[in-house]
């Protein structure tokens, strides 16, 4: 058994981050395509969403690891590393999606108000916004399939896990893969909004059942009849 810390904190990382998550995507505004719509959206829930998407990606990233820990040495080892490399790409460009539009937006938002010198800035900070947000919608078409793709393959190393409920994998599998088809057919942003936030909804419930593997051996998870080494690693492997 690993240590319990490594259930604890990543346990509580990704229900944390999971519940964040769902909370930001539920504050999301649809995406302003000119920068007048934008400048007439209240800056409170805009800003709140995005720097609360920003804490959980990265939460979630770090209770993924101590996920990806826990299949070391299991037959869902293959599937965790690539659902962690998968996060960790993903993580990235989301916050790279979101730091212009928490500062160079407001930015623009400035300029926007500046009808100085025959509204140049206005002007300016028009085709400025409309580049900018053309590029960021097409970062998040390509990260949002690469996180979605994440969930599936944990869901995968979960079927190959016995200290996971028999649900929760296929859930994953299914929700990662629904993901990924709302993210390339669907336009209407509430469905969209509402299908990451299931999928956020299934990390921090991951997250909860992970925390309560702390302090427990195998075969002591309720409702679960694992074998003796289910979560030690092959033998003559060290612990480290």
């Amino acid at each position: 058994m690993r240590h319990d810390s490594l259930y604890r904190l990543g346990g509580n990382a990704a229900l944390l981050g999971g519940i964040l998550g769902a909370v930001a995507i539920s504050l999301h505004a649809p995406q302003p395509m000119d920068l007048a719509t934008y400048s007439a959206l209240a800056m409170g829930p805009w800003m709140a969403a995005h720097w609360l998407f920003v804490i959980a990606i990265v939460v979630v990233a770090g209770g993924l690891a101590a996920f990806t820990r826990h299949f070391a040495h299991t037959d869902g080892e293959g599937w965790s590393v690539l659902g962690f490399g998968a996060v960790v790409v993903s993580s990235a460009l989301f916050v790279a999606i979101v730091a212009p539009e928490i500062v160079a937006f407001d930015a623009f938002r400035t300029m926007n108000a500046d009808a100085s010198n025959g509204g140049a800035a206005q002007h300016a900070a028009a085709h400025a916004y409309l580049a900018v947000n053309l590029n960021l919608m097409s970062l998040v078409h390509v990260a949002g399939p690469i996180f979605f793709v994440s969930l599936s393959a944990f869901g995968l190393a979960m079927l190959r896990d016995a200290a996971w409920p028999r649900w929760l994998g296929p859930a994953g599998v299914v929700i990662g893969l629904a993901m990924v088809v709302i993210n390339f057919t669907v336009e209407n942003f509430t469905i969209f909004k509402i299908a990451f936030a299931i999928g956020f909804l299934w990390l921090a419930t991951a997250g909860f059942l992970f925390a309560r593997l702390a302090g427990m051996k195998a075969g002591e998870q309720p409702g679960v009849a694992a074998p003796p080494d289910a979560y030690k690693p092959s033998a003559g492997v060290p612990v480290r």
